[in-house]
């Protein structure tokens, strides 16, 4: 419980000491988990899946009868779906944690103090939890308050980045998913990452921070590229 409040307010401290504190990532993973799991319950619930679905197939409604989208929307309300989105969304959550553990851990071997993949992954976690906290809370008062969830595009919800000020249908596939990957919440969530590197490792911070880059500079590509793929 202490490391999940000294990230607030003494993150390099906490980030250096975690290769002497053993199962610190336990309760950060179980709250990161749960965070995810109160935004894939709070996101249909405020917009509705039907909504959410609708969203999701309109880049193949051309190829789609009225009777076959109707039933997709079905599916997508169904309980078994909700109980499989669920299940994917916790699943996932670890498996994310666990990779980009284990890429930094690849970057951590080039430094003179590598560090145990416990120790890597327990500052992973830990340095998800206010990123996903704060996503989360935010998410859910935007849709809360929102006078017609509905209309909004649940894939961008929150204004923190470029993407959130231009118009989706006027903008190309890629460059709109870009812009969406341009967002000040994730540039803090990667120099925290880029901190808790340079403590685990006694790396410079401009190394940590370009391991991290590395990593986003990645998955924004690979974002990019299956918006152009599947919309």
């Amino acid at each position: 419980m202490n490391a999940l409040l000294e990230v607030f307010y003494q993150p390099g401290k906490l980030f250096a000491s975690l290769p002497e504190r053993r199962w610190v990532w336990v309760l950060p993973l179980i709250l990161n988990i749960l965070l995810i799991l109160v935004q894939t319950w709070a996101v249909p619930h405020y917009m509705g899946r039907e909504n959410i679905a609708r969203q999701q197939l309109e880049t193949f409604a051309r190829n789609m009868s009225p009777e076959q989208m109707q039933a997709a929307m079905a599916r997508a309300s169904s309980p078994s779906q909700i109980y499989i989105g669920m299940a994917s969304a916790a699943f996932g959550t670890s498996i994310l944690l666990l990779i980009i553990s284990g890429a930094l851990m690849a970057f951590g071997m080039m430094t003179s103090r590598a560090p145990k993949f416990g120790a890597m992954f327990s500052m992973v976690t830990v340095a998800y939890f206010p990123y996903w906290l704060i996503v989360v809370a935010m998410t859910t008062l935007v849709l809360a308050i929102s006078p017609d969830p509905a209309s909004m595009d649940w894939r961008n919800l929150l204004a923190t980045n470029v993407g959130a000020f231009l118009n989706k249908n006027e903008t190309s596939k890629g460059l709109y998913s870009l812009m969406g990957s341009i967002d000040v919440l994730s540039f803090a969530e990667i120099g925290l990452l880029a901190l808790g590197f340079s403590k685990l490792t006694r790396a410079k911070y401009g190394f940590g921070l370009a391991a991290v880059l590395v990593l986003w500079v990645f998955y924004v590509l690979g974002k990019m590229g299956l918006s152009i793929v599947f919309g």
